[in-house]
């Protein structure tokens, strides 16, 4: 009867037989290694249609910036508030969408930041004043995206190894592509049917998303993971590994500073390029065709740029620092483009300029921190991005004093600069400072039952007669086994003349 019971599946449903191995005992399933394709191209499909449609959304806000000048009569530098609040959230909330992607699952809290964004757009499309925008847009539509962009990286870093930059190049165009999209829909919608009726049609279409969510499967089991931290998540050391050995870390620093210097200016042309271009003197449709090819260059090159930063012929840090001067660049040009062909001549450049810096951030961050700190490191380097929710506001602010948006762009593309040189900084401090292994202790980790023990202070002293540099053990298996009698016996120690009698398959030398 017991044989029978065992060798029924799924009889964890009911069985009032023991069972056979203790709980723990038993051994966790193998890890799977990433696979670099297979059901990962699958991911990175999912991952790109959130980013078209929430990333999407987000680079396309521009067009509505108009609509609520009209609408609700305030100042440039207040609506801009709008969407940067919105933006400094998706990058606020992304630490807590990674536990919360960990501890659930990565298909449970996209699923739920979709439902968030949608309910979210329908009360925005409701809104009797920029006040209730604040919350719907700006708090709930952050949170909601921050949910649903978050867990498709995680995903795409533990599906790939070598293809990783390829990868995270063709869902990050998948931001580029949305805003190619959705300019154009969303400025058909306004005429059409109003701002309000608009945003209601996109709430309809994060329905997309909760569908594509379901194909967020994990690769391996929670709670294994390959990291670790992440295995001694229990033990009393883990601050000790992950936090004080991360602030302490000097390319850390150096890394988190530079890119919050460049990405202060960032969302400015996505928010203020339609309205600079329409005091230009540019009708709305054409200037919104400048987005257009901003959206397209920048969904071309982020795949291009992905596919060569694989190759290991490629420094990743100095096409980092070429992409970060060229956006400075072009953004001091500004004030020196007045004409519709030059500013869609911008649009064209600072796309392709803007895509090694964009793809290359967790690719980077990975590489300069190790998989170890991964985790924690892009959290934090998420928080550090939230300043470009900064830069709008200050654009229209600056376009409320002065009537332009030249000095916005200005400045933003001054921070770019000095981020450049900011990152030169990397090679020194890696050739000045010795990167040691933080996260060095003393444990034991039983194969068996994966449990940590960490090792008393007040060990015993070595003996002063045997040998401090070589001594021979006699070599008996190297199986695990679970037997007290068998672990707690102790290989004799062989001293002299007696190692010789030994053959090669019973002497080894420690």
């Amino acid at each position: 009867m017991h044989i029978f019971w065992t060798a029924i599946p799924f009889r964890r449903f009911y069985s009032e037989e023991p069972e056979l191995i203790p709980r723990e005992l038993r051994r966790p399933p193998p890890i799977k290694p990433p696979p670099d394709g297979g059901w990962g191209w699958v991911i990175v499909f999912s991952s790109f249609l959130y980013n078209v449609l929430v990333l999407g959304y987000h680079n396309s806000f521009g067009v509505y910036l108009i609509s609520l000048l009209k609408e609700f009569g305030e100042t440039s530098s207040k609506t801009a508030w709008v969407g940067s609040i919105s933006y400094g959230f998706i990058m606020v909330c992304g630490p807590l969408s990674g536990k919360l992607t960990v501890r659930y699952g990565a298909r449970e809290i996209s699923i739920l930041g979709s439902l968030i964004i949608m309910i979210s757009t329908v009360c925005s499309s409701y809104a009797p004043n920029l006040g209730t925008l604040f919350f719907t847009h700006g708090f709930l539509t952050g949170v909601g995206s921050s949910f649903a962009f978050t867990p498709g990286m995680i995903m795409v870093s533990q599906y790939f190894t070598t293809k990783r930059s390829l990868a995270t190049g063709i869902v990050m165009s998948g931001g580029a592509a949305g805003a190619l999209v959705q300019t154009r829909l969303h400025l058909f919608l306004i005429d059409v049917l109003g701002w309000r009726q608009s945003l209601r049609v996109f709430s309809g279409l994060m329905i997309i998303c909760v569908i594509t969510g379901f194909t967020y499967l994990p690769l391996n089991p929670k709670g294994y993971t390959r990291s670790v931290v992440d295995n001694l998540k229990n033990s009393p050391l883990k601050k000790f590994v992950v936090d004080l050995g991360l602030w302490k870390d000097k390319i850390f620093l150096i890394w988190v500073a530079a890119n919050g210097l460049c990405k202060f200016g960032f969302f400015i042309p996505y928010v203020h390029l339609v309205k600079h271009a329409v005091q230009l003197g540019i009708p709305v449709h054409s200037a919104t065709n400048i987005m257009l090819f901003l959206g397209l260059t920048s969904m071309i090159s982020r795949i291009i740029f992905g596919r060569i930063c694989d190759s290991e012929r490629i420094n990743r840090l100095y096409i980092n620092q070429a992409s970060v001067f060229g956006v400075g660049l072009l953004y001091m040009l500004i004030p020196l483009l007045h004409s519709y062909g030059s500013l869609v001549a911008f649009g064209l450049f600072l796309g392709i300029a803007d895509a090694g810096n964009y793809i290359l951030l967790p690719v980077l961050t990975f590489d300069l921190m190790g998989a170890e700190k991964m985790p924690v490191a892009w959290g934090f380097m998420l928080t550090v991005n939230a300043v470009s929710c900064l830069g709008p506001p200050f654009a229209g602010w600056v376009n409320d004093m002065t009537g332009s948006y030249n000095l916005g762009f200005v400045v933003a593309g001054a921070l770019n600069v000095a981020a450049c040189f900011v990152l030169a900084l990397i090679p020194i401090a890696k050739r000045s400072t010795r990167q040691t292994c933080k996260s060095i202790m003393n444990v034991t980790i039983d194969r068996s039952t994966q449990e940590i023990t960490q090792w008393a202070d007040n060990l015993p002293p070595i003996a002063e007669e045997e040998p401090p540099v070589s001594k021979y053990v006699n070599y008996f298996s190297t199986t695990t086994f679970r037997s007290p009698e068998i672990t707690e016996s102790r290989p004799e120690v062989y001293r002299g003349d007696d190692a010789e009698t030994a053959g090669p398959a019973e002497v080894t030398r420690l």
